[in-house]
């Protein structure tokens, strides 16, 4: 039996590289498609005995293997659309290697693998061919040289055998397809997901979760399927695929009932009453790179143009032009003396640290920009930011540790204005982390209650309005251990 076909890019949403952290066998394969939403998948590269891959290996921006030697496979970004051949490692989102068998249309002379890779044995490769992504999953037995032969003759352009014998393995979403060895855990897959087998761009898209609870993320489209996590209320979620009124995102699935499209809604409002304005860049652009952002810190720049009227509004304006998205910029906030503009769904990556595609700046943080602008407030804006990072860190469970200057992350002199300033960081970091005034009223009023419950004081509602002087607090003191000592 055999599978194999070629596509062109564009009838492609995402080739994923997908860990198998469930331990789900090859006769799981209906299970993992049904998880995905993908259109078929098939067996990945070679593995140790304990499960860890052994060649170069990234998917979704993870690396899994970095070997210290370079190898030519495949690579490609988040929505697959400049899949092709390159010496790894690479800074795209995803690559793979194995044993590369043709490299710019010409097979190479002499394979490079290990012995037990030899033999006649069931085969698997992915490649290219006229630029068209590439795949083989054959039950027929074949040496890795008569595979790099039956390729070439098939007009492959480029060529990498992935994993072989008992690792071979084939499903669709129609049912067809065949295991090698259907009690085998791989842990490494490939899902290829069609275009023509998910959402149209009516549904695909940004949402807001409007559970107040927060919203279940579950492994596959239903509720039979175990819960992964969540997302809290007023969250943004790029949803990839629908199914069956479930839609599919980075982490999993969630119910389309508890979701509404976000184009043109607010996404919060700080402590200081700014409404987050949502103002996002185009799916697509070559400015919006995609990938999952798992928001485990906040960079803070500044926008670096000091021109009038260059507030938040104008930026948002800018990210979505020709010039933006030629130059790769992108972050996640805009702020101004007045405003607070978003660009990016916290959950995505930016272009905005420096550090590469694939960089813990870009990948790992969520970019915050303040307006310089000659005609605003920067003390109001640097507010107005710190502000927005309470929201964010409350949201995302962000440490204020992990709040850091673009410096942190490529060595540039920003957030230049602020480095400029002595003591101007720990300034800001120091807005940043101060309670606002009404959480503070919050925790006095909690403290009179509790204080009244146990007959320390009462009038509590007097308690709560006084204006505390020394003599307020005095009388508190007086009273507390006049409670302590008679026990009353």
């Amino acid at each position: 039996m055999q599978f194999a076909a070629t596509y062109p890019l564009a009838e492609i949403r995402r080739i994923q590289i997908y860990h198998n952290t469930k331990g789900y066998t090859e006769r799981d394969l209906d299970k993992i498609l049904a998880e995905t939403g993908g259109s078929f998948i098939f067996g990945g590269p070679i593995f140790l005995s304990n499960l860890q891959a052994c060649c170069h290996l990234k998917g979704d921006g993870v690396t899994y293997c970095a070997p210290d030697y370079q190898a030519w496979g495949m690579a490609w970004s988040s929505d697959a659309q400049d899949y092709g051949c390159e010496l790894l490692p690479s800074d795209k989102d995803n690559h793979i290697e194995c044993v590369h068998l043709i490299v710019a249309g010409e097979p190479v002379e002499a394979l490079h693998y290990q012995t037990d890779m030899g033999g006649a044995r069931p085969r698997q490769a992915i490649g290219s061919k006229e630029g068209r992504f590439a795949y083989m999953v054959t039950e027929t037995a074949y040496t890795p040289e008569q595979l790099r032969d039956v390729l070439k003759a098939a007009g492959w352009d480029a060529a990498i055998m992935l994993d072989g014998g008992g690792s071979v393995c084939y499903r669709d979403r129609s049912g067809a397809g065949f295991v090698c060895d259907g009690d085998r855990v791989i842990p490494f897959y490939i899902v290829v997901h069609l275009a023509a087998d998910v959402s149209d761009s009516d549904t695909a898209g940004d949402y807001v979760v409007t559970a107040e609870s927060g919203l279940n993320i579950r492994s596959g489209p239903g509720t039979e399927y175990d819960k992964v996590g969540g997302y809290a209320y007023g969250a943004v979620v790029a949803i990839r695929a629908v199914q069956d009124g479930w839609g599919q995102t980075d982490k999993g699935w969630v119910s389309m009932a508890y979701l509404e499209p976000a184009e043109g809604v607010q996404t919060g409002v700080t402590d200081n009453g700014l409404s987050i304005i949502q103002d996002l860049i185009p799916q697509g652009r070559a400015n919006r790179p995609g990938g999952s952002n798992p928001d485990t810190y906040i960079t803070i720049h500044e926008t670096g143009n000091y021109a009038k009227g260059a507030g938040a509004a104008a930026h948002a304006s800018w990210l979505k032009s020709d010039d933006a998205a030629g130059k790769k910029i992108s972050y996640h906030y805009t702020v101004d003396d007045h405003s607070i503009y978003q660009h990016l769904p916290d959950g995505e990556r930016g272009y905005h640290a420096g550090d590469g595609g694939s960089g813990p700046g870009n990948a790992k943080s969520i970019g915050i920009e303040i307006c310089v602008n000659a005609d605003g407030d920067f003390a109001q804006a640097k507010a107005n930011t710190a502000a927005l990072v309470r929201l964010l860190m409350q949201r995302h469970g962000i440490p204020l540790a992990n709040v850091v200057q673009h410096n942190h992350w490529n060595g540039k002199d920003c957030p230049k204005t602020i480095r400029a300033t002595a003591g101007g960081w720990e300034a800001f970091l120091t807005l940043c982390g101060e309670e606002t005034s009404q959480d503070k009223d919050k925790e006095l009023e909690a403290a009179v209650d509790a204080l009244a419950a146990a007959g320390v004081i009462d009038s509590p509602d007097r308690w709560k309005a006084l204006e505390y002087t020394d003599a307020s607090v005095r009388a508190l003191i007086v009273k507390m251990a006049a409670h302590i000592s008679t026990g009353v």
